[in-house]
Order: structure tokens, then C-alpha cells, then sequence
């Protein structure tokens, strides 16, 4: 058992006992401009795998992109917004890494 969770604006996990971290990366997700795009926000490893490249035309897909901070006032405007994909050992849990098409280690 276990339970994941994501943190949003961090690359590392508490120090809490049982805790631990499956991989750090970025924000992303599809763009307010265009449609058929997932609701939720992406915690995407920096590093993807690719299954294939070259798709058909008549296939439908959508794009990832990275999200950044939009704050003018602060020192992080136009930053990438980081994340980390923690595991805590207390709980059940399920995981899907978005663009990897291979198990963790």
C-alpha cells in the first residue's frame, strides 16, 4: 500500500518518515486556446520517452505544454512552475507518469 501525491511549486518531498520521492519535473498541460485538451494540470518528468513520432494526420491528438508562473510583480514571472510526485507508505495508490511508456526502477 501507499498513496501518491503531487506537489505543486516543489521539486523535493517532506522529510515526513515513510515519504519518498519518484521523480521531480515541470507543470503542463494543454493551452486555454485550444480545445480537446485534459482539465487538470501535468506533473511531466523532465525527461520523456516517446513511442512514436511521425503520426498520421487523420489521427486526433492534443498538445502538452509547460505551465509558468504569470505574476509581473514577482521575481518568478515567466518561470516554469515545478513539481515532485511523492509516495507516502501509508496509504493505497495507483501512478501514471505522463510521456513515459516504461516502468520506474
Amino acid at each position: 500500500g501507499g498513496a501518491l501525491y503531487t506537489r505543486w511549486g516543489r521539486t523535493t518531498c517532506p522529510g515526513t518518515p515513510g515519504t519518498q520521492l519518484l521523480y521531480s519535473g515541470l507543470a503542463g498541460g494543454s493551452s486555454y486556446t485550444q480545445s480537446g485538451g485534459g482539465a487538470n494540470y501535468l506533473c511531466l518528468p523532465e525527461t520523456p520517452e516517446y513511442l512514436v513520432s511521425g503520426l498520421p494526420s487523420y489521427i486526433y491528438y492534443s498538445y502538452l505544454y509547460g505551465a509558468e508562473y504569470q505574476y509581473p510583480r514577482f521575481t518568478t514571472h515567466d518561470h516554469n512552475v515545478p513539481c515532485a510526485v511523492c509516495y507516502t507508505s501509508q496509504r493505497a495508490s495507483k501512478l501514471m507518469i505522463p510521456t513515459k511508456i516504461t516502468c520506474p526502477s
